[in-house]
C-alpha cells in the first residue's frame, strides 16, 4: 500500500480475488438436413391445400412487409429524451427505495453488478498517451444501462472536452455531455482518468468527485489508470458507510487535504464490478 493511499483512507476489500466464471454463449442447432426436403415429398399436397383455401368463399388474402414510412427524427428524439428520462427516474426511485431500506435494516446496500468490458483500460490509455506523454490527466465516463434488474453494463466509453493539469482534470460543456447520455438512453455508471506520473490511489480532488457519482448510485465506480505505476490500474469506491458520508460533509475548502483516519475507499473490482469480455463503444467529444 502506498502513502498516498494511506493518507486518503484507503483499506484493501474484504472479498475474494476469484470473479465467477463468464456466461456462456448459446448457438441453435438443428438437425442435419433440416428443411432440405421442402421441394421433395409433401410439397404438392401443401400446395394444393393452400390454393383451396385461397379459392374458399370470403377468403382474403393477408400481406405482411418489413417496411414503412421513415420516423420523424424530432419525433425519435423525442421518444429518445422521454425513455431516457423514465429510465433516469425509474433508477433514481429504485435508488431511494434502497436507501430507505438499508436504513430501516441498518446494514450495508446490496450492490448490483456491473459488467466492465476488458477492452475499456488498454483503449483508454490508448486515448490518454498523447496526454500522458505531457504529464497531463485524462478523463472519460463509463456509460451504459440496466441490462437486468440485477445487472448494469457498461456499452460507452465516453471523452468529454476537458482541460487538464499533472494532477487534475475537469470536464469542459457538460451539456453536450448530458445531451449524448440523455439521447442515447444510457447512465453515467463510473468514470475513469489517469496518473500521468504519481502511483495509483484516490487522491482527495477524486475522493469529492466520486462521492457525486455515488450519492445518486451506489453502484458507481472509479477507475484510475498510473501507466508509471505497479499496480498501474485500480477501480475504487467509496466505504458506505463510513466514506461516503465522510466525504460528503467534508467542508475542506483547499483542493488536497487529508480526512479522518477512518476507511474511506475500497476496491470495487473484487466486489460488484466484474471485467467481461463485452462490446464497448468509444465516443470522443474532443
Amino acid at each position: 500500500m502506498s502513502s498516498h493511499q494511506r493518507t486518503q483512507g484507503y483499506v484493501p476489500g474484504a472479498w475474494g480475488s476469484s470473479l465467477p466464471p463468464a456466461a456462456p454463449s448459446f448457438a441453435a442447432f438443428a438437425p442435419d438436413g433440416a428443411g432440405a426436403g421442402f421441394a421433395g415429398v409433401g410439397a404438392r399436397a401443401a400446395l394444393d391445400a393452400a390454393r383451396t383455401a385461397a379459392a374458399a368463399p370470403g377468403a382474403r388474402p393477408e400481406y405482411a412487409t418489413s417496411f414503412a414510412p421513415p420516423e420523424d427524427p424530432r419525433a425519435r428524439e423525442a421518444r429518445a429524451q422521454e425513455e431516457a428520462l423514465a429510465a433516469t427516474r425509474a433508477a433514481a426511485a429504485r435508488t431511494e427505495a434502497e436507501r430507505i431500506e438499508r436504513e430501516n435494516s441498518g446494514g450495508p446496500p446490496r450492490l448490483r453488478t456491473v459488467v466492465l468490458p476488458h477492452a475499456t483500460l488498454p483503449r483508454f490509455l490508448a486515448i490518454a498517451s498523447a496526454n500522458s506523454a505531457r504529464n497531463l490527466e485524462t478523463c472519460g465516463l463509463l456509460l451504459g444501462r440496466e441490462n437486468t434488474r440485477t445487472r448494469y453494463v457498461v456499452e460507452t466509453l465516453l471523452i468529454p472536452k476537458q482541460h487538464a493539469t499533472s494532477d487534475t482534470c475537469t470536464m469542459d460543456e457538460e451539456e453536450g455531455v448530458l445531451g449524448f447520455t440523455e439521447g442515447r438512453g444510457l447512465i453515467t455508471l463510473g468514470w475513469i482518468h489517469t496518473h500521468p506520473s504519481q502511483s495509483c490511489f484516490m487522491s482527495s480532488v477524486d475522493l469529492h468527485t466520486h462521492a457525486s457519482f455515488q450519492r445518486m448510485l451506489p453502484e458507481s465506480f472509479a477507475v484510475v489508470c498510473a501507466p508509471k505505476s505497479d499496480p498501474n490500474f485500480g477501480i475504487f469506491r467509496l466505504t458506505d458507510p463510513p466514506g461516503l458520508q465522510t466525504v460528503l460533509k467534508c467542508t475542506a475548502k483547499q483542493a488536497f487535504h487529508p480526512h479522518p483516519d477512518v476507511p474511506i475507499y475500497t476496491d470495487a473490482d473484487r466486489g460488484h464490478v466484474q471485467m467481461r469480455e463485452a462490446p464497448l463503444e468509444i465516443v470522443d467529444l474532443r
